[in-house]
């Protein structure tokens, strides 16, 4: 038991004291705030280091809100955000296909659809591609091929989205991607997206899309004055060594006339006008008057005075 007792000191926790009064401190503490007038005071002023309340109301901070194509520009975020406003994600249901045959609404991706009338200018349909991506857009990512040309014809958007990009590959539903290494003169930049230009555009569509989507396409862009025979054989030639380029180069020859043969057919068709030549026109015939036997001189006679002969 004594051994227990002096060792109890040694086992409870430590008393602080005050120096100054000699007194533990949570007895100074409890004497203190048991002051009627020092509890008063502490409850009626604040601290000294607290700053004063302020009555004016504090400024409203605008935060400035983020687009879906901020990816590939800040430009291009603020002019894709009342597309991204108006952009309609649905199921894909006879509802919705009947209703993109009609030409009530645009399909962009799977499920993911604009009002026609949004879609007036190179600068909205760029942008909606990249709204419809979304999260998906990356700043390498460029729109190419069927897509580009889309862009910059108008008319109805292909079924799957084309990019291309540096980057490797990825696999996104309704998008087709291609590695590739673009130059400066192969990107036009329309309302902060890049698209392929128009040439870059039609050696794609020759290289990579079936002759039957390509030459339509191919035919608006030289009817649009975007593109040239000329122009687009020497760019091809110039990617000689890049996979199909010679096939390209006959699937060009046959959607686009040179330059060279539209010149000779409209200097032999005499008209100035490009296209194939009309057959000559044949003189109108003359039929003689039943039962009478004419001669040449009595044809050339009547037919002055009163016109070709026909029979009654």
């Amino acid at each position: 038991m004594e051994t227990l007792a002096a060792a109890a000191p040694a086992l409870t926790a430590p008393v602080l004291t005050a120096p100054a009064l000699g007194v533990p401190v949570d007895a100074a503490l409890r004497d203190a705030l048991a002051d009627p007038v020092l509890r008063e005071l502490l409850a009626d002023e604040p601290a000294q280091d607290a700053p004063p309340p302020c009555d004016r109301p504090l400024p409203s901070v605008r935060l400035r809100p983020i687009g879906l194509c901020a990816a590939w520009s800040h430009h291009a975020a603020d002019l894709a955000l009342p597309l991204g406003a108006e952009l309609q994600r649905w199921e894909e249901t006879p509802t919705t296909a009947a209703m993109v045959a009609r030409g009530e609404i645009v399909r962009l991706l799977p499920g993911v659809f604009l009002p026609p009338d949004l879609l007036g200018t190179s600068v909205r349909r760029a942008l909606a591609l990249g709204c419809a991506l979304g999260e998906h857009l990356q700043s390498h990512h460029v729109i190419a091929g069927r897509s580009a040309a889309w862009v910059h014809l108008g008319g109805r958007p292909p079924a799957s989205l084309e990019l291309l990009s540096p980057a490797h590959r990825g696999i996104l539903a309704g998008v087709v991607q291609r590695h590739a290494r673009l130059g400066p003169g192969d990107i036009d930049t329309v309302g902060g997206a890049p698209v392929t230009t128009p040439r870059r555009t039609a050696s794609d569509l020759l290289r990579f899309s079936p002759e039957a989507i390509a030459r339509p396409l191919l035919r608006r862009l030289e009817r649009a004055g975007l593109v040239e025979h000329e122009e687009l054989r020497a760019h091809l030639h110039r990617l000689h060594r890049h996979p199909g380029v010679q096939e390209a180069r006959e699937q060009l020859d046959r959607a686009l006339t040179p330059l060279a043969a539209r010149s000779d057919t409209a200097q032999q068709d005499g008209t100035g006008r490009c296209g194939p030549r009309r057959a000559p026109e044949q003189p109108p015939t003359v039929r003689p008057l039943a039962g009478v036997r004419l001669e040449g001189p009595l044809i050339t006679a009547r037919s002055e005075r009163t016109g070709p002969l026909s029979s009654p």
